[in-house]
């Protein structure tokens, strides 16, 4: 038989571990992997980039080969009051060719969502806290029509050609695909590191009996350095 005095301590204990457990649970879940997408002003990523484009008119398939280097510059308040980054894009046409600055995007960073502003359209990269299945409108920040993304293949490894990550996070648009046309973007996100892939397909095919491609292009960006300057 248990005596008092040490039933009372065992019952202590079981509700001080399941006490314990409950808030490593709540801690795991409350996390929102920021971690996905660094924003620390002076880092950069270079990524190599291939575009398809397919011409209708003449059957033909241009390829075009490039780097494109993502310099995260300096770091200002925003008409909103918030924490933005001035991100500086260049684009050279091989290793040995020098930087050209391309396009200067910014980046909002807080504990609900990654909000880039590309070519001035501001979208929504992600939403925090992370978890698979969570979907959103990557449009709901501008007048652009509704798309929805998800994300999906939370804390996977992925490998995009160059390098290989532990821990991934993929978004993509969930629209319908069909016969006749495709829209496709998907973008990976490695942990500590960000955008570590890219692939846009934005086609029209040929329609039955015959297959292929008709119009439209094919592109893709897949990170091979991350550094500070």
């Amino acid at each position: 038989m248990i005596k008092p005095i040490r039933f009372a301590l065992l019952a202590l204990m079981a509700t001080a571990f399941i006490s314990s457990c409950k808030e490593e649970t709540e801690d795991v879940s409350q996390q929102t992997y920021n971690e996905y997408f660094p924003d620390q002003v002076g880092s950069y990523i270079i990524y190599d980039c291939d575009s398809l484009y397919y011409n209708d008119f003449t059957g033909n398939t241009d390829t075009f080969r490039f780097q494109i280097k993502e310099y995260y510059e300096s770091e200002f308040t925003d008409n909103s009051g918030r924490r933005a980054i001035r991100l500086e894009r260049y684009k050279r046409a091989s290793e040995l060719a020098s930087w050209q600055l391309k396009d200067v995007w910014f980046v909002v960073k807080n504990e609900l969502a990654v909000e880039k502003v590309e070519e001035d359209v501001r979208l929504l990269k992600l939403r925090f806290p992370l978890k698979e299945s969570l979907t959103w409108n990557i449009n709901a920040l501008n007048n652009r029509g509704e798309r929805e993304v998800e994300a999906t293949k939370l804390h996977e490894p992925f490998n995009n050609g160059s390098l290989s990550f532990d821990s991934t996070v993929t978004v993509e648009n969930t629209d319908p695909s069909n016969l006749i046309n495709e829209y496709r973007d998907t973008e990976v996100f490695a942990k500590n590191f960000g955008l570590v892939y890219k692939r846009l397909v934005d086609v029209e095919y040929v329609l039955p009996p015959s297959t292929g491609i008709k119009s439209g292009v094919v592109f893709t960006m897949k990170a091979i350095e991350k550094g500070m300057e």
